[in-house]
């Protein structure tokens, strides 16, 4: 009989579960997501006109529920010459404390601009944070401290400007209050490459916000769901099969040149033996019907072609950021395996339901 772990400490991340291998993370930041905004790149042109334009009258006040030390509130000082105040939950760093996740005292004439707590649930779990933060999730519908904090902001304010993770674009989070969605390639973070978004959020409902890379605008929110469609699993295709006969690097590298693609699985330099379940960076793929190297190579150059369009007519929104830049500045991003079956399916020939527009 195995003999069974002991209890974790707070903080205590299990890095590996096999050898019971753990680190400490820094309780402050990973529970009270104290990662400071230093950098003033989330307030560019889009996020000026928004705050400018649409949160009136003006100049406002600016509120910063998760205020921790300032920065946001300082630029709105220095750039607008708002009076400003802030909560956050620690004390003594001269705000008056408040536990902004449980609620946030309503403020009709004041502009929420914040970079709240991101932690999802699973996160907590296993960097062993939920005697800290468990109780927020309880009963909230929520995976994650960011939504849970949005929605606190979106109850007691009219007009919020919110830092949060990228992934909110491909979140199932109710969208119909968000006005714009401003991916961040420049890093506002000092202790963080965390990819980021500015969205922007207005009182009237039915919202189909208009998604900017930097200050570029590129489409709306509904044309990128429609470019992703919707594909239902498909026996076509194994995914994370070791004895697959294609290969798929899921992720960005940090060369520019070192893309997303499909390999001839003989051809892909990744250990078979290292194939999990659970694998969603690099794997193989079975795809029976495929039966010969010359058949194999024809298939991942068609998927390679058609993930490729897909990119660029979304300019890569529709695919998750994933940690960081690449050495020419650019967003590395990651293909979710739901869009990697669709481009599969269109390779193998097979209509899927809302597929890019022929030129």
């Amino acid at each position: 009989m195995a003999k069974e772990s002991s209890p974790r400490e707070l903080g205590e991340m299990l890095v590996k579960a096999e050898s019971g291998i753990t680190k400490q993370v820094d309780i402050t930041k990973v529970g009270r997501g104290a990662f400071n905004t230093k950098g003033s790149s989330w307030l560019n042109s889009v996020v000026r006109d928004f705050i400018t334009r649409e949160a009136i009258p003006f100049p406002l006040r600016a509120v910063d529920p998760y205020a921790g030390q300032g920065d946001m509130l300082k630029l709105c000082e220095s750039e607008f010459g708002m009076e400003t105040s802030g909560y956050d939950i620690q004390d003594g760093l001269g705000w008056e404390v408040n536990d902004s996740l449980e609620s946030i005292p309503r403020d009709d004439e004041a502009i929420c601009i914040t970079n709240p707590p991101y932690l999802a649930n699973y996160s907590a779990k296993r960097k062993s944070m939920w005697p800290m933060v468990g109780r927020y999730y309880e009963d909230s519908g929520r995976s994650d401290l960011y939504e849970i904090a949005l929605d606190r902001c979106l109850e007691s304010f009219d007009h919020v400007v919110a830092i949060i993770p990228e992934t909110f674009l491909h979140s199932t989070y109710p969208k119909e209050r968000c006005q714009r969605i401003v991916i961040l390639e420049a890093n506002p973070f000092e202790d963080t490459t965390f990819p980021v978004c500015v969205t922007c959020w207005v009182p009237e409902k039915g919202q189909d916000p208009t998604i900017y890379v930097a200050e570029k605008e590129i489409m709306r929110f509904s044309e990128m769901v429609g470019i992703k469609g919707d594909v239902t699993r498909s026996n076509r295709i194994v995914f994370n099969d070791p004895d697959g006969n294609v290969g798929l690097k899921a992720v960005d590298g940090t060369k520019s040149d070192d893309r997303i693609r499909f390999i001839p699985g003989d051809d892909f330099d990744y250990p078979r033996s290292s194939i999990k379940v659970s694998s969603r960076l690099m794997t193989y793929l079975g795809i029976p019907e495929l039966e010969s190297e010359e058949v194999i190579s024809e298939f991942c150059r068609r998927a390679n072609e058609i993930f490729e369009e897909y990119r660029e007519k979304s300019e890569d929104i529709i695919l998750s950021g994933f940690k960081g830049n690449n050495k020419e500045g650019k967003r590395r991003r990651r293909l979710d395996y739901r869009l990697a079956r669709k481009v599969i399916l269109e390779a193998l020939g097979e209509s899927v339901q809302t597929t890019l527009p022929q030129e």
